[in-house]
């Protein structure tokens, strides 16, 4: 069996240990937790801070694919426009193939009598 000093020892070693652990199990002095909670709250209100921004955008966002629907709206009433004059021209192409040369000789004159009658004047010497 055990002496008094070999109980002593064993007692005074399991109630150091039990201290140390209780120290470490439910110790205040954790300045760790501090810091790391710092950083959170830091890192929450940078996060906060981009959700405004991002918020900002998507309202930009938006906005501009309004302005997009509205440029391809526009795009889509020229390219009818554009259609529409093509084939006025094409008819009035169509129509002067068929033209004879008397009606071809009226055409052209009338079409562009009014250029020459505008750059020539009456005492011009302008030879044909």
């Amino acid at each position: 069996m055990l002496n008094f000093k070999e109980r002593a020892v064993y007692i005074l070693s399991i109630i150091f240990l039990a201290a140390l652990l209780f120290y470490f199990l439910f110790s205040k002095n954790e300045n760790y937790v501090v810091d790391y909670n710092s950083q959170i709250n830091n890192l929450e209100n940078k996060i906060d801070s981009l959700h405004g921004i991002n918020s900002t955008l998507n309202t930009q966002i938006k906005g501009l694919n309004n302005q997009i629907s509205g440029l391809d709206n526009e795009l889509i009433l020229q390219d009818n426009k554009i259609f529409k004059l093509k084939k006025e021209v094409n008819e009035k192409i169509n129509d002067v193939d068929f033209f004879n040369d008397d009606e071809l000789e009226r055409f052209f004159t009338d079409r562009y009598r009014q250029y020459l009658d505008s750059i020539r004047k009456k005492d011009s010497k302008t030879h044909y």
